[in-house]
């Protein structure tokens, strides 16, 4: 029966928070954060129109000082290893771009570049993999348990968005 509760007092709780957050304003109402708000620089969350997410992962799931720590750690390793990628990315879409945009594509040359394209979007996705598994790695089970709601919730949230595009609700 708890399980059962879980997710829609959280869909409830998400609900409720939204408008106050929209009222607040990007610095909330108690004014600018500190210089290192959010813990995690540039993690989800961060910035305007969302708590910092070492707020979100400390007082909606429970991670204690280590595994917030833990978390840091594995989000740097991801910007470090991700960095170089997105770098190679954008100098390999735009060879891809100038293959295409020849007066004469040549189809070995357009070829070769979507291939670099592509390999390079599997490592960037194996680098955020290995992220999701190192951060479930660290969770308890009634912690997966919470993130496993959370995700439930994006879900019906992502399907209201495409209800209402449609005009259904």
């Amino acid at each position: 029966m708890r399980k059962t509760l879980l997710l829609p007092l959280l869909a409830f709780t998400l609900a409720a928070a939204l408008p106050l957050a929209a009222q607040a304003g990007p610095a909330g109402p108690a004014g600018p954060p500190p210089p290192s708000a959010g813990g995690i620089p540039g993690g989800p969350g961060a910035g305007p129109g969302g708590p910092p997410p070492d707020v979100v992962l400390r007082e909606i799931l429970g991670l204690t000082d280590d595994q917030l720590s833990a978390v840091q750690a594995l989000q740097e390793t991801r910007r470090q290893t991700a960095q170089p990628l997105v770098q190679q990315m954008g100098d390999a879409q735009k060879a891809l771009g100038d293959a295409l945009k020849a007066a004469s594509p040549d189809p070995a040359a357009v070829g070769s570049a979507l291939l670099v394209v592509e390999s390079l979007r599997k490592q960037l996705g194996a680098v955020d993999e290995a992220f999701r598994t190192g951060f479930a790695a660290l969770l308890t089970a009634d912690q997966k348990a919470r993130v496993d709601s959370i995700r439930s919730v994006a879900a019906a949230v992502r399907a209201a968005d495409a209800l209402r595009g449609l005009g259904v609700l």
